[in-house]
């Protein structure tokens, strides 16, 4: 027979506000994110650690994320699900960039075995700090016999990477899976799956879209922007993605600002590779910078259209000179893109 494995559960921090101190205690609104390691973490949060391997990946307020952290992250993601005596990885983290981190690790997979990634709205010290409470939370969800994948835990739910949008900045619920429901919720201190949401979970993802982005859909939409993505390798071996910037649809827009982008190639720091735009409704942008956007088309820029909408997507009935429209929204079509910029310079 062979012997069993006590299965652990790997924990990997980041920073953020889960591991932020007030700077005041009267006032723990006022704080400074990523102050605390895990093991401290996990200490003021009451849960014992002896089933868990703890590594802190980084200490950064989740503002400045980005792929100096995200490359030795994906490494220690997989790394420690190759582990024949892993059953889990959780993840703390920010909750300004989650999203865009969420998105990237359910793309870059499918893993093995789940992915948790949890947050705060509160610092560590805070009297009503939720860090404790979402973090046994998230443990509790990776160690769910049913549960696979990647998924965000905060405030009793957990979100799909896709759907996830954090919408408020003054509670602690401040995330929501829009049109979609969460994958699962806490009911009685433990985790009610929901069916639905968590069958079509992996399907709902687009890894790889191969359709040309002029062949339309059955109702007559053109198809998303397609895109690919570079294997694990490529990106644990690349320390600076390709730029892409992001801008904004609205009221007197006038183009000049992707102008300035094109003018400014020869003296900056990285050529510009893409921009993301987050056009108005189901991807509108003003004359002006329809004009600007086919100038940086036609300098090689690649442009795709998403919606500023908080749970639109950018919808096009014909091909249109200035973008390709993406139903991504702006943070997850900026991973995208850079994904598939790579993948065009790294081709299998």
């Amino acid at each position: 027979m062979h012997p069993q494995i006590n299965l652990k559960t790997v924990v990997l921090g980041t920073g953020g506000t889960i591991a932020g101190l007030a700077l005041d205690a009267s006032n723990p609104s006022h704080y400074r994110p990523s102050q605390l390691g895990l093991t401290d973490i996990l200490r003021q949060a009451g849960i014992a650690t002896d089933s868990l391997d703890m590594h802190d990946v980084a200490q950064i307020d989740s503002k400045d994320m980005g792929p100096a952290v995200w490359r030795p992250l994906l490494k220690a993601v997989n790394d420690a699900l190759h582990r024949d005596d892993v059953q889990a990885v959780v993840i703390t983290h920010g909750t300004d960039t989650i999203e865009e981190t969420a998105f990237l690790l359910e793309v870059m997979g499918p893993w093995p075995k789940p992915v948790v990634l949890t947050c705060a709205m509160q610092p560590a010290d805070s009297p009503t700090a939720d860090g404790p409470g979402n973090l046994r939370d998230a443990l509790l969800l990776a160690q769910h016999p049913d549960f696979q994948g990647v998924a965000v835990v905060c405030a009793g739910k957990a979100h799909h990477p896709l759907h996830l949008q954090k919408i408020r900045t003054d509670q602690d619920d401040a995330f929501s899976s829009g049109l979609s429901r969460p994958l699962a919720n806490v009911r009685n201190g433990q985790w009610q799956l929901d069916a639905l949401s968590t069958s079509k979970a992996g399907q709902e993802t687009p890894h790889t879209v191969s359709a040309p982005s002029n062949q339309p859909k059955p109702n007559g939409l053109q198809a998303p922007a397609p895109w690919r993505i570079p294997d694990l390798q490529t990106l644990l071996n690349t320390s600076d993605w390709p730029r892409v910037e992001w801008i904004s649809n609205h009221a007197n827009a006038d183009g000049e600002l992707v102008l300035s982008l094109l003018s400014n190639a020869s003296i900056a720091r990285r050529p510009l590779r893409g921009i993301i735009v987050a056009a108005t409704g189901a991807g509108t942008v003003s004359i002006e910078l329809e004009a600007s956007l086919q100038q940086a088309r036609a300098a090689g820029v690649q442009v795709w259209v998403s919606s500023r909408c908080v749970w639109g997507e950018a919808r096009f009935y014909e091909d249109k000179p200035y973008g390709v429209a993406t139903a991504l929204n702006p943070a997850k079509a900026m991973v995208a893109l850079s994904l598939a910029l790579l993948a065009g310079e790294h081709p299998a």
